[in-house]
């Protein structure tokens, strides 16, 4: 029962920024792709925009299947709601993974301190490809962990987390198969395990080798190549940055996740995933490339531990009272989820769906508009919002053309105005003008 309350204060947080209006460039142009991906009835050909990244190649499509599938089957409504469910499962797991190496307590803790962490709850609901990624990435860490391990199993979750996000779907597995084999020395598990991992590559491999060039030189080659060499700019290249994603952010489980460690030290059924939480950070740090998102993948592994770590602390509580309290917070959960008071965490909503929405609202979706930049390359968030909240086909420029087919244009501030535009409604440095 404590569980069950302790994921259904999950799902109130997972369902709160539904409440408010999302600003999410990823989450925004992941919705493009995946509504593209269900109106063209296509399975690995995503694309973006016809003027703005035509043939994406950043991701493999994977991970945009379902959400894809829910649009087909019951509309964009449903996207948050499959990817939440995914999120979910993940804490779950998670929580199973605490259960096996220390007690039903564990297993409360472990979803509450994973479910509790705003990283997780404030985007574990929205298209993004961590929810799918953490699903199959922990699952196959808890096949692995288990007392007689299930390597098809594992092999099979980790090849579908390497499909979503490549490299990084393998570390969980990598991390436990590490520490088992440490703590157990055991060169024959280290051998089952590294079988297991290389199978786990093997249908991604598959598929850049029949998918043709494009995938293999704007996925392999400019995404995963270039990322850990340092080939691209954009990220964060300091070597223990994902230790300070995970310092700032794994809270409120980072106190306990002291506990898990300290007991650790002297508990043998712990040490195998503390090795594993270690390895990944370590090996999250390798990339030169890095973003706070890629850190998440060691959240649920982090939530077992710090759930360990807890449940000697909360075995010393009475059950009935400690029932009381999470049904107490369950109530206050879903109450200020259902009232919006969780939105105040969202950032203030785009001028598109503000001060601009009713003009932009004449327009019919799948109308062209021009988006007018100095630096158009750079307005890709722009273009997702409108794009996504507004069904439109947004054309990048670097400047007003004297003609156009084009009836309407969004510019930024300080474009001189000349006919046959006219200005329609401006908001926040942005200029809605029409011919």
């Amino acid at each position: 029962m404590a569980l069950w309350l302790a994921l259904f204060i999950a799902a109130a947080l997972l369902a709160a920024p539904w409440r408010g209006h999302v600003d999410d460039i990823d989450a925004q142009l992941y919705l493009v792709l995946a509504r593209n991906l269900a109106r063209d009835r296509a399975f690995f050909d995503l694309r973006f925009l016809p003027g703005l990244l035509p043939h994406f190649r950043e991701h493999l499509p994977f991970g945009f299947w379902p959400a894809a599938l829910a649009i087909r089957a019951l509309g964009e409504w449903a996207v948050g709601p499959a990817y939440a469910l995914l999120t979910l499962a993940s804490i779950l797991i998670a929580a199973e993974i605490a259960r096996g190496v220390a007690g039903p307590w564990a297993a409360v803790a472990a979803a509450l301190a994973l479910g509790t962490c705003e990283s997780i709850w404030q985007y574990g609901g929205r298209l993004l490809l961590e929810p799918p990624l953490l699903l199959c990435a922990t699952a196959a860490a808890a096949f692995a962990l288990r007392e007689r391990p299930r390597w098809l199993f594992a092999s099979v979750c980790a090849a579908a987390a390497v499909l979503i996000k490549g490299p990084f779907g393998l570390l969980p597995l990598a991390g436990v198969v590490l520490g088992r084999a440490l703590v157990d020395r055991s060169p024959r598990l280290l051998l089952r395990g590294s079988l297991a991992l290389l199978a786990a590559t093997l249908p991604m491999a598959l598929f850049l080798a029949l998918a043709g060039t494009s995938w293999r030189q704007g996925y392999l080659r400019d995404q995963l190549f270039a990322s850990a060499t340092g080939a691209r700019s954009d990220g964060v290249t300091v070597f223990w940055f994902p230790l300070r994603v995970v310092v700032g952010r794994f809270w409120p489980g980072l106190p306990l996740l002291a506990f898990g460690l300290w007991r650790a030290r002297r508990e043998a059924s712990l040490q195998p995933l503390a090795i594993a939480c270690a390895a990944v950070l370590f090996a999250l740090c390798l990339p030169h490339r890095k973003w706070a998102n890629h850190a998440y993948v060691a959240f649920p592994l982090l939530a077992s531990l710090a759930g360990a770590g807890a449940a000697p602390l909360i075995e010393r509580l009475r059950p009935r009272a400690l029932l009381a309290g999470l049904s107490c917070a369950a109530a206050v959960a879903w109450a200020a989820s259902l009232c919006g008071l969780l939105r105040l965490v969202l950032q203030p909503p785009c001028p598109f769906s503000t001060e601009l929405a009713e003009p932009l609202a004449s327009l019919a979706p799948g109308a062209q508009i021009l988006l007018i930049s100095p630096a158009p390359e750079v307005e890709t968030l722009a273009a997702a919002e409108l794009a996504a909240e507004r069904d439109l086909l947004p054309t990048p420029e670097t400047g007003l053309p004297a003609q156009s087919s084009v009836r309407w244009a969004l510019a930024r501030e300080g474009f001189v105005q000349k006919a046959p535009w006219r200005e329609i409604a401006r908001a926040r440095g942005w200029v809605l003008l029409r011919q």
